[in-house]
């Protein structure tokens, strides 16, 4: 009867172990959860924040770039001119 008694004190105990092991679980994948779910927000609002400075960046740049673009489409034209002189003069 003492081995039966034993046996139902260690299986309560072991429930209670197991109980107590879920719950501290489910509350640490809750903070788990949460603390992802920050983090995600975080990174998802550095992402926009980078993306409106790109294009606010691409757009103050567009005019520089088109005079870019411009002169040195001139230069070379200029050079390509200059190239065909000298070899039609020789």
């Amino acid at each position: 009867m003492s081995d039966q008694s034993e046996f139902k004190d260690w299986l309560k105990q072991e429930l209670d172990d197991l109980r107590r092991m879920r719950d501290e679980l489910r509350v640490q994948a809750h903070l788990g959860r949460a603390e992802l779910r920050k983090r995600w927000e975080t990174l998802e609002r550095s992402m926009n924040d980078l993306d409106n400075k790109a294009k606010r960046a691409a757009q103050a740049a567009e005019p520089s770039l088109h005079q870019l673009e411009q002169d040195v489409r001139k230069l070379a034209a200029d050079l390509r001119d200059g190239y065909r002189r000298v070899r039609d003069a020789i």
